[in-house]
């Protein structure tokens, strides 16, 4: 059994273990927005999720929006995204995209595709677990795993969304509709 110790406490950092190594990865994307809908723009990750489900992105249903039929999941995760592996394990999508807040140091709106190498040193929104480690403890159950971050402008209790990171949350469902996430700048 693999253990890992964060602040204090113990967490499995597999999650195959167990799990039928012949068990395929299959085609599709799977959206984990997080963030919390009561902090202002910490949220824009469930946005994108809500977003994308209102536009036909729903569990075991192909999208209509999408291109050649390409499978897009989308779930609001809340601050646990952990509690969804089940998921995850039984989807075992080609590409698992989460979109959280981060505190990157950019103008407020901006988003970047985080390298892993970098998740660990930046201010992502309220977690139960670190992405850092969700994103370990998943990793054999995806293709690939891409996290896309937002720079907030204000993540107070009872703020609305900002009117930028509004803009990116749209542009965000649009990139994932049209499989452009490919374009999106990567956090130097």
């Amino acid at each position: 059994m693999h253990v890992a110790r964060v602040a204090g406490r113990l967490y499995h950092s597999r999650v195959s273990e167990g799990l039928d190594s012949s068990a395929e990865i299959r085609e599709g994307v799977l959206v984990l927005g997080v963030g919390n809908l009561m902090k202002g723009d910490d949220a824009v990750g469930p946005v994108v999720a809500m977003r994308l489900g209102a536009r036909g992105a729903v569990i075991d249903e192909p999208s209509t929006r999408e291109p050649g039929g390409k499978r897009i999941v989308a779930l609001d995760c809340g601050t646990t995204p952990e509690n969804y592996t089940s998921v995850i394990r039984r989807l075992r999508p080609q590409l698992l995209v989460i979109v959280d807040a981060a505190e990157m140091g950019l103008e407020a709106g901006q988003c970047r595709v985080i390298p892993r190498e970098r998740v660990g040193s930046l201010g992502l929104s309220t977690h139960s677990m670190p992405l850092s480690l969700f994103m370990s403890y998943v990793d054999e159950l995806v293709g690939e795993i891409i996290l896309v971050g937002v720079q907030p402008h204000s993540m107070a209790f009872g703020a609305e969304l900002s009117p930028g990171v509004v803009a990116t949350a749209e542009l965000l469902v649009e990139c994932l509709e049209r499989d452009g996430l490919r374009e999106l700048p990567v956090l130097a």
